[in-house]
């Protein structure tokens, strides 16, 4: 596999195809990554007194604060389920708009958008199946550490009424116990978690690139990723690499555009900080924001378009990464 070739293809369509950022933004909302402000960002403090009326009655209510909490609670699922779905389908359309290029020439939004939508419920069975196995992992993990720790310790203060050296050996030898379970049951989540990665990465592409179903698709992906290990591993740790250097990058920005704002807070410590370091600090945060989803954008797009190509010549169904004509035969479908 020419590695450099891969790379450099997959760098060309993805700044070539200013569709693909979109749906590399889209994927990246749908993948859980956020930002957060830290509590102490912005304060300010009422005495009791100064609180407005309507504040005093709500803090007094502790109904109306529930019912508050619970809706926002609802509103937060609602959004994280909407966020989910779409994140599926644009992953989808990143892999069928890359496709599009490289049969094609050029793809369209709508057209990689329907064509990830359009296989949405394959592509989330394929994901939850995955998921099942670290679910019951944590679950298998939880139930021993509980249960050994607490039988140890029952052993322990029912055979030591008169002897607390016994009954302290007997829960030190439970918890022991339950952090080797815990560290076998570790490991073996992590192997699963780098091997489910694969699988979903090669079996979404099954899916989206020769319509195959759900099982297929992890029979494929497995043939896929043990069939060409090498690869995998060294375009793996190429992606993690360059992944690193980004978040070198968005932190030196994020240091850039955090450093004046800081420099004029420190110089106004002592008589307290003004609006306008606050106001600052604030656009200082808005742009680091749309700096990063821009950056994040640009890697999701470009990350799913090299295991596109990279998959495509795994499976044989383009003979170089930087092929410009279309391929002279299908894909081959899963056996």
């Amino acid at each position: 596999m020419d590695f450099g070739a891969t790379l450099s293809r997959a760098l060309r369509i993805t700044w070539q195809h200013k569709v693909l950022w979109v749906l590399g933004f889209l994927a990246a909302l749908g993948s859980g990554s956020s930002s957060s402000v830290s509590p102490n960002t912005f304060q300010y403090t009422f005495s009791g007194d100064e609180l407005p009326p309507g504040m005093q009655d709500l803090l007094i209510n502790p109904g109306v604060i529930l019912a508050g909490l619970a809706g926002l609670g609802c509103i937060l699922l609602l959004l994280s389920i909407v966020l989910f779905v779409v994140g599926i389908i644009a992953r989808g359309g990143l892999i069928a708009g890359v496709q599009h290029v490289e049969t094609e020439g050029s793809t369209t939004f709508g057209r990689a958008w329907s064509a990830g939508a359009s296989r949405f419920w394959r592509l989330l069975g394929l994901n939850i199946l995955l998921i099942l196995p670290i679910i019951i992992i944590v679950i298998i993990g939880i139930l021993a550490f509980g249960g050994t720790v607490l039988g140890f310790v029952g052993i322990g203060v029912a055979g030591g009424q008169g002897d607390q050296d016994q009954a302290a050996a007997a829960a030190m030898a439970g918890v022991t116990l339950a952090l080797c379970l815990g560290g076998v049951l570790l490991c073996v989540g992590l192997i699963y978690g780098l091997i489910a990665m694969a699988l979903q990465t090669f079996g979404e592409r099954a899916i989206v690139l020769e319509n195959v179903g759900v099982m297929d698709s992890i029979r494929r992906a497995w043939a896929v990723f043990r069939q060409n290990l090498g690869n995998i591993i060294v375009l793996a740790l190429v992606m993690a690499v360059l992944s690193a250097v980004l978040g070198l990058i968005i932190g030196a920005i994020s240091v850039a555009l955090f450093l004046p704002t800081v420099l004029v807070a420190m110089n106004q410590a002592r008589e307290g900080v003004q609006a306008g370091t606050v106001i600052l600090g604030t656009l200082s945060f808005i742009l680091l924001l749309i700096v990063s989803a821009i950056i994040g954008a640009l890697f999701v797009a470009f990350n799913s378009s090299t295991w596109t190509l990279a998959y495509r010549q795994f499976i044989g169904a383009a003979p170089t990464a930087i092929s410009a004509v279309p391929p002279s035969a299908p894909l081959t479908p899963v056996a």
